[in-house]
């Protein structure tokens, strides 16, 4: 048998029952690369909020408290931590102390920081969740940050619409947050009309900023658990590549999008042929979500692949 090596995660967002999000999203990919995942789940949930009704609960301050502290009690020590969701932001602020709880054990542990409130202008989370990310940001414990748009705009407190407004924010949260990788999943500005970007940008934290984007083609279907997907191969790859390629946080990124892409397209494929050309029409209706949750489990070869498919540009 092939001995691979296994290095330890700890994992803090959501988890449904049914579906792909969340920990269930990022879980078995990092497995599949070789990742001893521990998951701590902030809501468990029987599907996600798309299906039109939900069930289930939220981790409340006590139990993920307690769930950290016997983590800790038992001495595991984490080479890397993936933080996603959070129901509030008591939540959100304990997280953030786990956070730098495990940065202090081990400095070289690799964080990366999904943070989830929202998209295309609308709130998933209460406001209040806002100024506690900017206090963790603030800290400069953070490796890796990957919002989208939406969420980079209320982390900078201004909208970006084109390539000038996305310059100043990239400097504002290198700046201000002393991010050296900042990776925002998806936008779309004036200078694309017909394409959305994703943007990859690194700091020395010297002031030297180097930023670079991907166009990435508009794949016309629903998904969900994207985000969480795509933060979970990134996590792995910036890992192995960090220490021994220049330019780790592009090529990292230009392998994520070539299977992040495979991957939406087998999901759309999937949908079409259960439902048609009709799959859009029936949002939120239990049949189309069934059918389009993520094809996490059939494209499970895809996640060692090292194609790097796109042509990335400098800002």
């Amino acid at each position: 048998m092939t001995q691979i090596e296994v290095h330890p995660l700890l994992a803090i967002q959501s988890h449904v029952v049914h579906g792909y999000v969340g920990n269930k999203s990022a879980t078995f990919p990092l497995q599949c690369q070789g990742w001893d995942v521990d998951v701590l789940n902030t809501v468990n949930f029987s599907n996600h909020t798309g299906y039109g009704s939900v069930r289930g609960t939220k981790i409340t301050l006590q139990q993920i408290k307690e769930l950290y502290l016997g983590i800790k009690e038992i001495g595991v020590n984490y080479e890397a931590l993936l933080t996603g969701y959070s129901p509030n932001d008591e939540i959100l602020s304990y997280t953030g102390e786990i956070g730098a709880d495990i940065k202090k054990a081990n400095p070289n542990c690799l964080w990366l920081l999904d943070p989830v409130m929202g998209d295309e202008g609308t709130l998933y989370v209460s406001e209040s969740v806002i100024p506690i990310y900017k206090e963790i940001l603030q800290r400069g414990l953070v490796d890796i940050i990957t919002p989208n748009q939406f969420e980079v705009e209320l982390l900078v407190d201004f909208k970006i619409t084109c390539v000038a407004t996305l310059k100043k924010a990239l400097l504002k949260m290198h700046d201000v947050y002393r991010l050296k990788n900042i990776v925002i999943s998806s936008l779309t500005l004036e200078e694309f009309p017909h394409t959305i970007i994703t943007v990859c940008s690194q700091s020395d934290c010297k002031g030297n900023v180097s930023s670079n984007y991907f166009q990435v083609p508009i794949i016309e279907s629903y998904f969900t658990g994207v985000g969480d997907l795509f933060s979970a191969l990134l996590i792995d790859r910036v890992f192995k590549y960090h220490e021994e390629d220049q330019e780790y946080l592009i090529n990292s990124v230009n392998e994520v999008l070539s299977i992040m892409s495979r991957v939406l397209l087998a999901t759309s494929n999937y949908a079409r042929a259960k439902l048609g050309d009709t799959v859009k029409s029936k949002m939120g209706s239990p049949d189309t979500m069934k059918c389009s949750e993520l094809r996490l489990i059939a494209c499970r070869d895809l996640y060692s692949s090292r194609e790097r498919n796109f042509q990335s540009s400098p800002l």
